[in-house]
């Protein structure tokens, strides 16, 4: 087995020549999708941190998108992604009572920090807050793309 190191990138096999196109390199993204339902999440009132992967030091958060596959049966249930360090930085609160796609759409202090490369091994996590009472339905698909 070939073991990597990220970031992973990949640079022209011809000889390069004088004009700007043949100068570049370009780097490989990293696409992680992670399922979330009551199984991980829990269904009784409370936050729960469910860790999602590890992004590798030297990476940077390019996206993150939510696909609520199944809206929580609940009248206010959130989901927040980020870092043990930074909760939200990801994807800050939002409902996850109704199907659909949410998209990323960062603040410009997400964006700032989102730019920074990680310097080490960092566990990205999601954040379920279920309020009011418990629940007993609930999935989504969590998308994070690292550049």
């Amino acid at each position: 087995m070939t073991t990597f190191s990220y970031p992973l990138d990949i640079k022209r096999g011809e000889p390069t020549g004088s004009d700007p196109v043949n100068q570049q390199t370009a780097r490989v993204p990293a696409h992680y999708t992670v399922l979330l339902n009551t199984a991980k999440t829990g269904t009784a009132v409370g936050a729960t941190t469910v860790p999602l992967f590890v992004a590798p030091a030297g990476s940077r958060v390019y996206e993150c998108v939510l696909d609520i596959t199944t809206g929580y049966d609940n009248l206010n249930t959130n989901v927040r992604v980020g870092t043990p360090t930074s909760t939200g930085i990801l994807y800050a609160a939002t409902t996850a009572n109704t199907t659909g796609r949410r998209t990323y759409a960062g603040t410009a202090a997400q964006v700032s920090a989102n730019a920074i490369p990680f310097a080490v091994d960092t566990t990205v996590q999601a954040i379920v807050s279920i309020d009011v009472s418990a629940v007993t339905a609930g999935s989504m698909l969590v998308h994070v793309v690292l550049i």
